[in-house]
């Protein structure tokens, strides 16, 4: 007995010795595979599959945007999985700290390759490896993507005799991708596919993952390629199901409707969940291309009639629209897009879509002030993710001036209209109006008493907080029941709104009267008169019936008229509506202060359009009523602009001479170019520069009296000049009597300065001897204004031998690789005869416009591609001094002025 004992303790010794990981012998690799597989790791490999399971019950999917390959990528969905994927890698993190063998078995002679190829592995336990992925893979399901970068980056390094580094590799580009590196998760993926040895089990998560990236990289060619091919080793139906929607999503953004309608059908077949089931159905009928659309709308008239489906008539209601537009049934589209918004309960994406839909409709009819509104509401909602975002805030902000000035015109017109009547039919139609807003107020007023009654049937102890206080109940606060109907009625009313002041207001929501009588707006300062809109005087408060009030309300049409012109032309390119406008405006304006623009406008219309007629009339009427405008001068002599080129040369090179003349007090040769500039050269801007010079001469040659005069004069004829600062200063030195004064001019310290050859310089002199070039900068020029303050946009000048659409195309790229973050605008139109302009804008301030600037500077090999630079220039300018250089068209002048004030001013 004592002996069987010995040989059992032996025994026991034996065994327990050989489970030590320190050895690596059959028995201790066979007994830590058989505990490692069968007790850690199974249970947290069972954790991570049930809570995959339940991802993918549950997926969270956004059905308005392109889903993700694999629900684990959706934030919500693995949000219910993070306890089960700790467990899963504690799990794993067991196995690999106990069960871990890297001692290498005792070398045998005469090894075969296998045996020495296993003795040169550095791990000898078979689920070691298997954990090291698990523990990978919970941590990318919790989104822990640097942690699941490390595990896959370590796996792949570690185990390279292992088919695991396979999926590894695949696991870890998918990781890449999140973290935005898909240069780096190309190049794993094409290695990994380029293996030969790679194993066809692998194949459906390879193609998945390629999949995934070129839809984040928006190759929707490539990513439908990919996902094709990986539903061919798809087996279980909803993830079938779940590739087909995203491929028919695919085929839609590449406009392939027909595709996209099989692959909904594909998905419709295949999906066991309703929610997918439904938003197939609701796209396909999207995708409807022609055939027999009466069975989908019957289809969709059908799931309206379902309750499971309340909650989505929003979305019902727009595919339906969207098959009466497809077949050119405006009016029908009209009214079901109006009964998708007036049915969304919190889907502010459906909303926002029905909005730009409807905004859409009308830009195509033309109808400016309603399509402005529309996409000013579908603004307000959509997220500036949506792909459309860019483009509804463009049509919002471009169609803003158009349809405001449109908005003054209509309502200008119909308040003259009222104040030429006769008191008895004016008050007759203020009488209707009034009757018809009780008449209104009375039908909501019932409607509103019958949904209370119905509510108060419905649930009468909720909608009574007293009662349910008295009988023990909740006060009205604090019943879930009684706030959950005020919160739906609340929506019912007012949709979804933020907490925050004057929650009431939307951004010009859209609020579209049928009579513009019905407007009470005020332009003038004075507080709005609190009125009552059932009284009579409510609506005579804007009519203008005295004769300054007419004045006035036609000078606003006048305004309009040109604004709207001006808007129509340069923001839509509708060229007939510009047309229509200006035509207008001179037609019931002939004296108006913008005749001269509007002829020119018009010329430049009638060019476009190729009408020729038209163009001569134009052009004869700017050159007989304006002969001395530029205009008209640019038009009736090709070479103007050469010629005033070669004008301003010569006068530089007089005052040049003149001022080296000053200098050397060789005040006769002073005169005699005074003498020429005012014969010759006398409209032009430099001659102040000679004015404010014979005048400092006459101060030298002691004639007072005509110094003083010329000063006076300079002072007040040319306000806003640095002359005329000059002047000033001149002046109260001699009123002062400075004694350094008359010296100062006797003792030739005046300054030259660079005159540019567009005339952009003035002449400043100064009795201080210590005078700085900058000081001399800021005499320079004064007829652009410096403001860090104003408003700036960045402007190029195109070359009309250019390709304009080149370069927008180029911008459009440029922006969203560099300046993504940055909500810019691109416009264009035509600067004259020989120049498009291209505008980007808004910037916050002075500094990042210049910003811009410099940045396109550094590349412009990337915006301008394939441009010459001789057909471009480009700069930063404020709208004030836009509007100056649209004046004078002396593009240069306005160069020199930037790169001085800006540019110099940015590097010191």
């Amino acid at each position: 007995m004592k002996l069987f004992c010995v040989y059992i303790s032996i025994l026991l010794f034996l065994l327990i010795s050989s489970c030590s990981t320190k050895k690596n012998t059959f028995v201790s690799r066979t007994y830590h595979n058989l505990t490692s597989h069968y007790n850690a790791y199974f249970n947290g490999n069972e954790s991570y599959k049930q809570a995959i399971k339940r991802i993918n019950a549950n997926p969270s999917d956004d059905y308005s945007l392109i889903l993700n390959v694999m629900a684990i990528l959706n934030d919500e969905a693995v949000k219910q999985a993070s306890a089960d994927m700790e467990r899963a890698k504690d799990k794993a993190a067991i196995v690999i700290k106990k069960h871990s063998i890297t001692v290498r078995p005792k070398a045998k002679s005469n090894m075969t390759p296998r045996q020495k190829a296993f003795r040169n592995r550095t791990e000898f336990c078979e689920w070691v490896d298997d954990s090291w992925l698990l523990h990978g893979k919970a941590n990318f399901v919790n989104h822990d993507w640097y942690a699941a970068e490390e595990d896959f980056e370590y796996i792949i390094k570690e185990y390279t005799w292992s088919s695991i580094k396979y999926e590894a590799s695949i696991w870890l580009a998918l990781t890449y991708i999140q973290l935005t590196k898909y240069e780096d998760a190309k190049a794993l993926l094409d290695r990994v596919d380029g293996d030969k040895d790679f194993p066809k089990k692998y194949r459906k998560f390879l193609n998945q993952t390629y999949a995934q990236l070129f839809i984040k990289q928006q190759n929707f060619t490539q990513a439908i390629s990919k996902l094709t091919t990986a539903i061919k080793f798809t087996r279980k139906r909803q993830e079938k199901a779940r590739s087909f929607y995203i491929l028919a999503q695919l085929y839609q953004y590449n406009k392939q409707l027909s595709k996209a309608t099989e692959n909904y059908t594909q998905a419709i077949k295949y999906s066991n969940r309703y929610e997918m089931t439904f938003n197939a159905q609701i796209n396909r009928a999207t995708c409807f291309e022609g055939g027999n659309a009466d069975m989908i709308r019957k289809e969709l008239f059908k799931m309206l009639k379902d309750d499971k489906n309340l909650d989505y008539s929003d979305q019902i209601y727009y595919a339906i629209a969207n098959l009466y537009y497809k077949e050119n049934n405006t009016s029908e589209a009209l009214m079901y897009y109006k009964k998708s918004i007036e049915n969304t309960k919190s889907n502010n994406h459906q909303k926002a879509i029905s909005y730009m839909s409807v905004g859409d409709i009308y830009l195509n009819m033309k109808d400016y002030v309603k399509a402005q509104a529309y996409f000013d509401s579908s603004l307000t909602l959509m997220d500036n993710n949506y792909p459309e975002y860019k483009r509804v805030k463009s049509l919002a902000n471009n169609l803003n001036t158009l349809a405001d000035n449109l908005i003054i015109i209509q309502t200008e017109d119909s308040l003259q209209r009222l104040a030429k009547m006769s008191e008895k039919d004016r008050n007759k139609i203020i009488d209707d109006i009034i009757q018809r807003l009780i008449d209104e107020e009375k039908r909501k007023q019932e409607e509103e008493q019958k949904q209370a009654n119905n509510m108060l049937f419905m649930n009468q102890q909720s909608l009574n907080p007293l009662a349910n206080q008295t009988s023990g109940g909740k006060w009205y606060f604090y019943n879930p029941s009684t706030l959950a109907m005020g919160m739906a009625e609340f929506k019912r009313k007012w949709g979804n709104r933020k907490l925050e002041d004057d929650w009431r207001r939307k951004n010009k929501a859209v609020v579209l009267t049928a009579n513009a009588e019905d407007t009470t707006q005020t332009q003038s300062g004075n507080q709005q008169v609190a009125l009552n809109p059932k009284q009579r005087e409510y609506y005579l408060v804007n009519l203008p019936l005295t004769d300054s009030l007419m004045q006035a309300s036609n000078k606003k049409l006048e305004d309009a008229y040109f604004k709207s012109g001006e808007a129509a032309m340069n923001q839509l390119n509708d060229y007939d509506l510009a047309i229509k406008q200006f035509t207008t405006l001179i037609e019931r304006f002939p004296n108006t202060s913008y005749k001269l623009l509007t002829y020119y406008d018009l010329y430049r219309l009638h060019n476009i359009l190729q009408q020729t007629s038209q163009v001569e009339s134009y052009k004869n009427k700017i050159i007989n009523e304006f002969p001395d405008s530029k205009f008209a001068q640019m038009l009736s002599n090709p070479n103007y602009l050469k010629d005033e080129e070669e004008k301003t040369m010569k006068i530089k090179t007089l005052y040049e001479e003149a001022f080296d003349s000053f200098k050397d007090n060789d005040f006769k040769t002073v005169f005699h170019h005074y003498r020429t500039a005012d014969s010759l050269y006398k409209d032009t801007p430099i001659f102040l520069k000679f004015k404010l010079l014979k005048a400092m001469t006459d101060g030298k040659l002691g004639k007072i009296n005509d110094y003083k005069n010329q000063l006076s004069e300079i002072i007040e004829k040319y306000p806003g000049t640095s002359e005329k600062q000059h002047a000033e200063f001149l002046l109260a030195s001699l009123n002062n009597f400075d004694p350094n004064y008359l010296a100062s001019l006797s003792q030739n310290n005046i300054k030259q300065q660079s005159i540019n050859k567009n005339n952009s310089n003035t002449v400043q002199n100064t009795p201080n001897n210590n005078q700085t070039e900058e000081n001399k900068e800021e005499a320079e020029d004064t007829f652009y204004s410096y403001d860090e303050n104003a408003n700036y946009q960045f402007i190029i000048l195109l070359d009309k031998n250019a390709d304009i659409n080149r370069l927008k195309y180029n911008l459009f790229g440029y922006n969203i690789d560099y300046f993504s973050m940055f909500d810019f605008q691109i416009l264009n139109g035509i600067w004259n005869d020989k120049y498009y302009y291209i505008k980007v804008f808004p910037y916050k301030n002075f500094k990042e416009a210049v910003k811009y600037y410099k940045h396109v500077s550094k590349n412009q090999d990337i915006v301008f591609k394939n441009i010459h630079e001789k057909h471009y220039q480009y700069f930063v300018i404020s709208d004030d001094n836009y509007t100056k250089l649209q004046s004078t068209g002396e593009i240069e002048r306005y160069q020199k002025f930037f790169k001085r004030k800006f540019l110099k001013k940015k590097q010191q």
